[in-house]
């Protein structure tokens, strides 16, 4: 039969499986970014772990500090967007965080344009092949968008959420503002009636 496959893991292992903390960070996590499980979070940070360790290598001698393969691995993750436009040196790529890879996420970048009411709603859009990435449908939740490409991200033109009087786009927060206002309206309208009856009394 030969030998088995072994097949290379994706992602870290947990170390702090129980840990109160770590518990209810993952659980923002999953609830901001709409992420299906914490495999999701796993392969996170099986890709921090990796980008860190290749900036760790590059860092190690003032030879390789500066060379052309460093500085094109920083531009690379700048063009992503892990890093901001500032970022100059390897030492910064340390400092990357969880989230702000997830920010990265097509479901995250679609949801903070303003196309979908939650990141719940964002990740079904994508899911159901309703939003294309520079010209072309992309139906990963976790694809990384590029800050190039994020200008490019919107709905296909077949779609029904392409035309913006969907209600599925724009029916909650019409909703919403329309509450708040009869609230400060009752409110307004309540402090009045108090000031005249208040008015009577001392006449």
């Amino acid at each position: 039969m030969g030998l088995p496959i072994k097949h290379k893991t994706k992602m870290v292992s947990h170390k702090k499986k129980w840990d109160k903390n770590t518990i209810v960070e993952e659980a923002v996590f999953v609830t901001d970014y709409a992420l299906k499980n914490k495999k999701e979070i796993r392969r996170a940070e099986a890709l921090l772990s990796k980008l860190k360790t290749i900036a760790k290598n590059f860092n190690k001698t003032t030879e390789t500090k500066e060379s052309a393969g460093a500085k094109q691995f920083v531009n690379k993750l700048k063009s992503i967007g892990y890093l901001t436009e500032e970022a100059t040196s390897l030492d910064e790529i340390l400092d990357i965080t969880l989230r702000e890879l997830f920010e990265r996420r097509l479901a995250a970048v679609l949801y903070k344009k303003g196309l979908a009411k939650t990141p719940g709603q964002a990740r079904q859009f994508v899911v159901h092949g309703h939003v294309e990435v520079n010209g072309q449908v992309v139906t990963a939740p976790s694809y990384p968008v590029t800050v190039k490409d994020a200008e490019t991200v919107a709905f296909i033109g077949s779609s029904n959420l392409s035309d913006d009087t969907h209600p599925e786009r724009n029916g909650a927060p019409e909703a919403v503002v329309t509450e708040e206002a009869s609230t400060e309206d009752e409110a307004v309208a309540e402090e009045a009636s108090t000031e005249s009856t208040q008015e009577v009394k001392e006449e």
